[in-house]
């Protein structure tokens, strides 16, 4: 069962609601904070499938550690305050609660002994897909899995074709696609950087987390 906040806690295994069938779409990251970046992100997916997408906070990756400068709650706590403002959102804390680092092909293999038949779909951003072969099991996983990788800002169509041509010669099973979405040229390291500075963050993430950040003096060091 999912409740009525959107969120789908890990530690009670609920993580096999119905909408529209089992399929879903993941949205991993630190969201450090969540911003309109990510929604864009998010919406551009569900315009394209309508399925919910599950927002999916890390704990750490494999490559770096998680240096947030704040509590895991409090970034919980801002992505709840997203999917509160939308039907389509879910979030889950199943990597944090899992804790440890953190590989995909881990987090995957967990919702795919849960429901077998379930299509996922997993978002990343342009820059990713140039490394996404390299990733952990990467084979095993891009077979799993179907990736969306966005296109957006500096993102390059053609090299992100090519890139594509070339792991799914090189790994057949893979299924690669391309998300378009709007051009949102926001961070979430600049939005700490000036939050930190005094400088303003309106439109660049809800008006929801804003107040968050200053009610609870975030990213001010």
């Amino acid at each position: 069962m999912n409740n009525s906040s959107g969120v789908i806690k890990y530690s009670d295994k609920v993580f096999d609601y119905k909408h529209n069938g089992d399929d879903i779409i993941i949205l991993g990251g630190s969201f450090n904070p969540i911003h309109s970046g990510h929604l864009a992100m998010a919406q551009s997916a569900y315009d394209m499938f309508s399925l919910p997408i599950i927002i999916m906070p890390n704990k750490t990756t494999y490559y770096k550690e998680n240096d947030s400068h704040i509590q895991d709650s409090d970034r919980l706590d801002m992505i709840r305050l997203v999917v509160e403002t939308e039907d389509y959102l879910k979030f889950t804390d199943m990597e944090i609660t899992r804790g440890g680092v953190t590989h995909t092909i881990d987090t995957i293999r967990l919702l795919k002994s849960i429901n077998p038949d379930r299509k996922i779909y997993f978002i990343i951003g342009g820059d990713s897909l140039e490394w996404i072969d390299k990733w952990v099991n990467a084979e095993e996983l891009l077979s799993s899995l179907t990736i969306l990788s966005a296109i957006r800002g500096n993102t390059d169509r053609k090299r992100s074709e090519d890139i594509i041509r070339r792991i799914k010669a090189e790994l057949p099973a893979s299924d690669i696609r391309l998300l378009d979405m709007p051009d949102i040229p926001v961070s979430s390291s600049d939005i700490r950087s000036r939050v930190a500075s005094g400088d303003s963050i309106s439109g660049m993430v809800t008006p929801e987390v804003e107040k968050y950040i200053y009610d609870h003096k975030l990213y001010i060091y």
